[in-house]
């Protein structure tokens, strides 16, 4: 429960998706500048599960989930105090939510998968999960705080009741041990030399293509929908339909990819962000919920299979597989924004995006022919003496 909560406060990111027309119209940010803010999630969480998630086959997760509590909460303080378009990007997402949400991601899936080591899938996508949920409540309380405390007012209140949140679920959260490694196995792989694994580099690439679509539609698609005449109410719906698809999603990629593995999953994955590509291209009133909730579950989904992923590429250290391959999600997600704000907030931008996805099919099918005829076999049973 505790990891939950520390994800779900740490959620606060997709907020800024909400506030970003209040940013645009009271401080005037230019497109770039709200998207680098965006981008600058990715980068940080780059940073800090590659580092933690080493750091996760070694040291207990608490410790873990704590040192990502206090990069959120240093992160916060100190743009929420100076706030302005260097120390945003910087601290708000650099080191606040993307540092601190890659080290409490790495702390919080190697507490769930320790716990439950037969549902990696299922309880990786769980925990991931509870941090995209956070959108269905943070997002209308944000929406909400805004024309009464202004865009930075509403995140210091927010930031300030999820970080005393998550401290009083970590101290409530029991201390699990250093992950158990047998005497005799051997020692993880350099981290080089662990990610040119063909399953670890295949997957890499594979979640770089599943995250354009969804982050470009978190951070534009409420303004898009504004500049086609949709409105106001519905617009922001879509935003929250995004959220529901991304939470759902995950969850239950995660638990897809325990049972029918991680392949299929990443295709229905990549598909469902070509078809929100295709419907945001061609957006109407009509089509607003069913193409964000479709671009939701594109974002989600990816990240829901990221621990069986792991589990699936290097079961000796698995944790340190997940470092390697969330950059590649975090990567797709930093692409999205800043190609959007270079594309330009119009339909031909929603259509060039979509060759993301289809991009990520071709290295799937790649993946699949290189598995092809080298799947492991079971190994052959052994029989006692016959009585």
């Amino acid at each position: 429960m505790g990891a939950l909560v520390l994800q779900f406060s740490m959620g606060l990111v997709y907020v800024w998706g909400a506030l970003t027309p209040y940013v645009r119209a009271h401080d005037h940010w230019s497109p770039l500048l709200i998207g680098a803010v965006w981008a600058g999630s990715p980068v940080g969480y780059s940073i800090g599960m590659v580092v933690a998630g080493r750091l996760a086959d070694r040291l207990p997760p608490r410790r873990i989930c704590w040192a990502g509590l206090a990069f959120m909460g240093f992160g916060l303080a100190v743009a929420l105090t100076l706030p302005s378009g260097l120390t945003f990007p910087v601290f708000y997402t650099g080191i606040g939510l993307g540092m601190g949400g890659g080290i409490g991601m790495a702390g919080s899936v190697a507490a769930a998968t320790q716990a439950f080591p037969r549902r990696v899938g299922t309880v990786g996508g769980a925990v991931t999960a509870s941090y995209a949920l956070a959108a269905l409540v943070q997002v209308p309380v944000a929406s909400s705080l805004a024309p009464a405390l202004g865009w930075v007012g509403a995140l210091r209140v927010l930031g300030a009741v999820l970080v005393l949140l998550a401290a009083a679920a970590l101290a409530w959260m029991p201390a699990l041990p250093v992950p158990h490694r047998p005497a005799d196995a051997p020692l993880p792989e350099a981290p080089l030399r662990m990610f040119l694994r063909p399953l670890i580099l295949t997957g890499f690439l594979v979640e770089v293509c599943t995250g354009p679509v969804g982050s470009d539609a978190f951070v534009n698609i409420v303004t898009y929908a504004r500049g086609i005449g949709i409105p106001q109410l519905l617009a922001t719906s879509g935003l929250l339909a995004a959220s529901a698809g991304n939470a759902v999603g995950r969850l239950f990629g995660g638990a897809a990819a325990d049972r029918f593995g991680v392949d299929r999953v990443l295709a229905v994955v990549l598909g469902a962000n070509l078809v929100a590509a295709l419907l945001l291209w061609q957006l109407s009133a009509p089509l607003l919920l069913v193409a964000a909730a479709a671009a939701g579950i594109g974002f989600g989904g990816a990240a829901g299979v990221l621990s069986r992923l792991a589990a699936q590429a290097a079961p000796e250290a698995p944790n340190s597989a997940f470092g390697l391959l969330f950059p590649g999600y975090s990567i797709g997600s930093l692409i999205g924004p800043l190609v959007g704000a270079v594309i330009g907030i119009a339909p031909a931008g929603w259509l060039a995006m979509g060759g993301f996805p289809a991009a990520g099919l071709l290295v799937l099918a790649y993946r699949a022919s290189k598995q092809k005829g080298h799947r492991p076999q079971a190994a052959p049973l052994v029989h006692g003496p016959k009585a």
